[in-house]
Formats: structure tokens, C-alpha cells, sequence
């Protein structure tokens, strides 16, 4: 769920007694006894759970507990079970209104991702009604607002003019802030829709130009802990998958992958995504950036693929995908044969085919890989693991430079191996006790981007950036 501030010590601090007072209250007006054909006894109710939420906002829901604890109220009552499609549809048509309570809007969103993550059918019906949509509108609006205002997006902070800062109040700051909160639980939401495959051919086609460059062109590569960034950069992960996905039956421009080739416009989002490969342990958001990674390194202009990424970046690439391939447990087999299809054209598109980096090991392990005893447990291969030992085979015989000098191919010489690690760190602790006796041992090089990557990334555009279209008007659903 998504965090809210902590309280605002400017207030007095509620008692005990007004506490639960108000969540009694709060729980009154979603008890519900009466007849479920009664839409507007429902209305009438809901509305006020609305505004007694929204106008107790920073008063007594301060916490993320008590927004959760807000959710489970309105989710697991009486009116809300009986009438879930109404209460959704109602959900999303106040959502859809351009002039409603900053705050309101807040409750709202965060009400209905706690459903759809609670139900899938939620999700389903959010669809149904037209949900996609009413998101996306309400979330291109704040993104247009942002680009507009946001001191850290869309203007550089050393591109702000005095006179811009007069201009700038502390309601528009405030502004600023609340779009952000809302921004950051829709983004979830339609996170969640993408992951799922919940929407349409229709849905994706809504996305334009404007939304996919705020998307990619105002991620911050600086910091790895903000929810406004991290809900960005899974959101263009997630768009890109459905750009994939549908393209197979429909002809449409991937939007993402289009500003991903214009490095004045991707550079920062390009590093975010080498550093948290590096960080994440989340194996479906790394199969998720794994398929960006493929779309560069099978680019159809070749020079894409060898130029886009620094030679140190490609070595921290090699490193994460050499130590992820050696972790895995047989329970994975989908995220090695992710990895295994990514690294041929890494390995052959890129600077990689000149440098050779760690070729040894690299030889080794898909080796190791290759051979069915080596990763099936109780002699019968699965169809998963078959895919693994295609994919290993693919690798060792589809790259020129990993062909093996020594006359033993099941095994290297320590020697070459030494030759071969002089220029990396030595096995980290970690590595070294997962290994076992019939795995191969594998050194692996520093697993952290250079200055010279984060600073200088390579200029590659084709001319400067398009400017952003105006924000158009929203489409009411």
C-alpha cells in the first residue's frame, strides 16, 4: 500500500475517546440492514462515509494503519458486500469528476486499489465500468499538472527563475504533493491491471505520446526509495509488457521502446533500471526490465544494441545475470530461461563480443547447464527444464567467442580460470556458501554502476526531445 505522512504535530493530538468515537461513527454509516434493491439508500450512505472520511483526513486517518484500517471498514461491511458493483460504479464516477475534493479523490483511489487487491473480481468489475479509463484520465490530469509545477520534474531546479518561484505558493506546493499521493495509487492500480492482463487492446491504444514521455522523461535515477518514482518506473515496465503482449495480433507502436531510443529522453530511467536489476529481488519486475533489455539488444538498427549501454554497464549486466543463473533453485526455471534468452543477444549484439568478460565463466556454467543431471533432481525432466537446456545449448553454440579452447569441454583448467578472473573481485561470501561441490565456482565482478555511467551516459538522440502536447481535455465516461 501506498504511504501517507506521518501526523501534523501542528494539531492537537485526538484523545483516546474522540479516537474511537469517530471510528464507531465511521462504521455506523456503512451498517447496513435494509433492502439491497435501495440504490439510493446505498448512495446516500456511501456518500457519507465519503465525507466523513475526507473531512476527518489529517485528523484521525493519519497513519497508513489507519487508512487501512479506513479500507477494511468500508470493504468488509454489510452496504459494501451486498452492493459491491454499485459501490464500485459509484467509486468511479465521483472519481471521474474533474472538481472533487483533493482529499476525497485520495480516499477513493486508495479504497479501490485495496479492493482490487483484495478481490480480483473487484478489479474486473472496475473494468467493466469503464475503470481503465476513469484511471487513466484522472491520472494524465495530475501528470500534466506535475510537468507543469513540479519544481523536481518538470522544470530542472537549476532552470527555476525567481520569478517562477514567487509564483509558486504554498497551496501549489500543497497541490503538488496531493497529485503526487493520488498519482502514485493509481499508478498501482494500473500497474496491477497490466500485470494481470486485465485490459484491452482499446485500453493501451488510449495511452498517447504525452503520458509514455512523463513516464520515462521524469524518472529520477537518484534515489531508490521514493514511491511517486518506483511507481513510475514498475508503470513503464508494465506498459512495455502489454505493448509486447499485444503487438503479436495488432499492429501498434510501442511507445515506450520509441522514447527508450532517445537517450536525452531515457538516460535517467536506463540507469534506474541497471541499478535496481542489480537490487531487486523481485523476480517479476526483473523479468519485467529483462524484456526492455532484450527489445534494445535485438534492435534491428545494430547499432543500437552495441552502443547503447556503457562497457562497465554491460559487465554489472553479465555479473547480475552470471550470479542470478548460479542462485537458482530449480522452482525458477522460468526466470533462468528469461536470463539464458536475454544473454545470446547480449552477449553477440554488444561490446561484449569484443571484450569477451568472463568468458570462462560464462562457458562453464552454460555447461553446467546444458547437461540434464546437473539440474534435474529426480531423473525425469520437466518441459521447463528442457527449455533450460535448449537455452544453455543455444548460448554456447549461437556466440563465436564462447567456443571452448581446452580439450575437455566438460571442465576448465584452474589456470585459465585464474587468467581469466585477474581483472574482477574475488567470490563474495554470499556466492561462495550457495555454492556446492557439483555447481561450478563463479567470481563476480563489482556489482555497482561506474561515475563515468551515471554522469556521461553516451548522447544518442536523434535531435532534441519533442515538447510535451498540452493536456487535452478528458473524456468522460
Amino acid at each position: 500500500m501506498v504511504h501517507i505522512d506521518g501526523e501534523d504535530t501542528s494539531k492537537p493530538v485526538k484523545s483516546r475517546d474522540e479516537k474511537i468515537k469517530f471510528w464507531a461513527a465511521l462504521e455506523s454509516t456503512v451498517h447496513d440492514e435494509g433492502s439491497s434493491s435501495d440504490t439510493n439508500r446505498v448512495n446516500s450512505n456511501l456518500v457519507k462515509f465519503l465525507k466523513m472520511a475526507t473531512d476527518n483526513y489529517n485528523e484521525f486517518i493519519v497513519t497508513e494503519q489507519d487508512l487501512f484500517r479506513m479500507c477494511l471498514t468500508i470493504a468488509e461491511s454489510e452496504l459494501f458486500t451486498k452492493n459491491t458493483k454499485f459501490c464500485i460504479s459509484k467509486l468511479l464516477s465521483l472519481l471521474n469528476i474533474d472538481l472533487l475534493e483533493m482529499n476525497m479523490k485520495f480516499i477513493i483511489v486508495y479504497i479501490l486499489l485495496y479492493e482490487c487487491k483484495r478481490n480480483v473480481n473487484s478489479l474486473v468489475t472496475m473494468l467493466e465500468f469503464q475503470g481503465f479509463n476513469v484511471f487513466y484520465n484522472t491520472l494524465y490530469t495530475a501528470f500534466a499538472y506535475i510537468q507543469k509545477y513540479g519544481t523536481d520534474r518538470g522544470i530542472a531546479e537549476h532552470e527555476i527563475t525567481n520569478s517562477q518561484l514567487e509564483e509558486w505558493s504554498d497551496v501549489d506546493h500543497i497541490i503538488l504533493d496531493e497529485m503526487k499521493k493520488i498519482s502514485t495509487v493509481l499508478m498501482e492500480i494500473l500497474f496491477i491491471i497490466f500485470k494481470y492482463g486485465k485490459c484491452s487492446v482499446a485500453n493501451v491504444q488510449l495511452v498517447d505520446d504525452f503520458f509514455t514521455y512523463f513516464l520515462i522523461n521524469s524518472i529520477r535515477s537518484d534515489v531508490t526509495d521514493d514511491l511517486f518514482n518506483n511507481a513510475q518506473f514498475k508503470l513503464a515496465l508494465a506498459l512495455n509488457e502489454q505493448y509486447i503482449v499485444f503487438s503479436k495480433k495488432f499492429e501498434m507502436e510501442n511507445k515506450i521502446f520509441k522514447y527508450l531510443l532517445n537517450s536525452s529522453v531515457s538516460k535517467r530511467f536506463v540507469e534506474l533500471l541497471l541499478l535496481k536489476f542489480n537490487r531487486l529481488m523481485d523476480s517479476s519486475l526483473q523479468v519485467m526490465m529483462c524484456k526492455v533489455i532484450y527489445l534494445i539488444v535485438t534492435s534491428t538498427d545494430n547499432d543500437v544494441a552495441m552502443n547503447y549501454f556503457y562497457l562497465n554497464d554491460l559487465n554489472v549486466l553479465i555479473d547480475v545475470l552470471i550470479r542470478e543463473l548460479q542462485n537458482m533453485n530449480g522452482r525458477e526455471e522460468y526466470w533462468r530461461a528469461t536470463i539464458l534468452r536475454v544473454l545470446l543477444p547480449l552477449l553477440k549484439n554488444t561490446e561484449l563480443c569484443r571484450t569477451h568478460y568472463r568468458k570462462d565463466d560464462l562457458v562453464e556454467l552454460l555447461t553446467y547447464l546444458s547437461k540434464p543431471e546437473n539440474i534435474c533432481d529426480n531423473g525425469v525432466i520437466t518441459q521447463e527444464q528442457e527449455v533450460t537446456i535448449r537455452l544453455a545449448k543455444k548460448c554456447l553454440n549461437g556466440v563465436e567467442w564462447l567456443e571452448n579452447d581446452t580439450s575437455d569441454d566438460d571442465a576448465i583448467s584452474s589456470n585459465s580460470l585464474e587468467s581469466s578472473q585477474s581483472s574482477v573481485e574475488s567470490l563474495s561470501n554470499s556466492l561462495a556458501n550457495h555454492s556446492t561441490n557439483n555447481r561450478p565456482r563463479l567470481t563476480r565482478g563489482s556489482l555497482e554502476l561506474s561515475a563515468e555511467s551515471l554522469t556521461m551516459r553516451k548522447e544518442r538522440a536523434k535531435g532534441p526531445p519533442p515538447p510535451p502536447p498540452p493536456p487535452r481535455s478528458r473524456k468522460k465516461c
